[in-house]
């Protein structure tokens, strides 16, 4: 079985095991961020040698106090509060299949804060496909949440980093989503001494380094999703 290779994300961006027998669902990518009309694609492939059943959610997400995490699921019953919806809400995938998945904002029909980014986890849940078209509970296995953003227009950035020694503390104190990146390289140490964080808006989290990313001195960039904002510091261990 093949698993896809995930950037390190603000969230926990889980895998479901809820059975021995693997189905194997890949997606393109797990950090998407939206297009001026608030509008994206995700492309969802079929890694196994059967057709798969996928059922696919929408859960907003509001983040307090650096961890605290809140979903609220999209379901019927609050249907006039959605603010995107997906093309594909079931849909079957033959063996080897790649089939796109159109994610649409609906801001132009209900009231949107565009204060600061929309944030939204999106499950794709996978199981066995049955002849008559209905999905086996039995069957269920890997599924990803990739994250959807809808980026404010009118972005505040403000953040501080700790270089920990083993580990590396973010704190996202901006209105936006930022990337991190980390250059521990120096003459000594060239291979796999680079890496990309991605941090959500409101976000803190603590990052574990590989012991080739464990440096005194980090040489870390951070810029917005769009690189319109870009600011690079070198980091000492054990100061802000």
């Amino acid at each position: 079985m093949k698993f896809i290779t995930r950037i390190s994300t603000a969230i926990s961006l889980s895998i479901s095991l809820l059975s021995s027998q693997a189905l194997a669902l890949k997606v393109d990518k797990m950090v998407l961020v939206a297009d001026e009309k608030g509008n994206g694609i995700i492309t969802l492939i079929n890694d196994e040698d059967k057709p798969i059943f996928v059922l696919s959610e929408i859960e907003e997400l509001t983040i307090s106090n650096g961890d605290n995490i809140t979903k609220n699921k999209y379901v019927r019953d609050n249907l006039s509060d959605w603010k995107i919806s997906l093309t594909h809400q079931k849909l079957i995938l033959a063996p080897g299949e790649e089939k796109d998945i159109g994610i649409r904002s609906l801001c132009h029909s209900t009231t949107c804060d565009d204060s600061r980014d929309l944030m939204f986890r999106l499950p794709f849940i996978p199981s066995k496909y049955q002849a008559e078209g209905e999905a086996s509970g039995v069957e269920v296995n890997y599924g990803f949440a990739p994250i959807y953003i809808i980026p404010t227009t009118k972005p505040s950035y403000s953040y501080n980093i700790i270089n920990n020694g083993t580990s590396l503390t973010i704190e996202n104190k901006s209105n936006t989503l930022l990337n991190v990146f980390v250059d521990a390289c120096d003459s000594d140490n060239s291979n796999q001494c680079k890496q990309k964080l991605t941090l959500i808006a409101g976000r803190d989290k603590t990052f574990l380094l590989p012991e080739t990313m464990q440096n005194d001195e980090l040489n870390i960039t951070v810029s917005s999703h769009d690189r319109s904002y870009s600011k690079s510091e070198v980091v000492l261990r054990g100061e802000n």
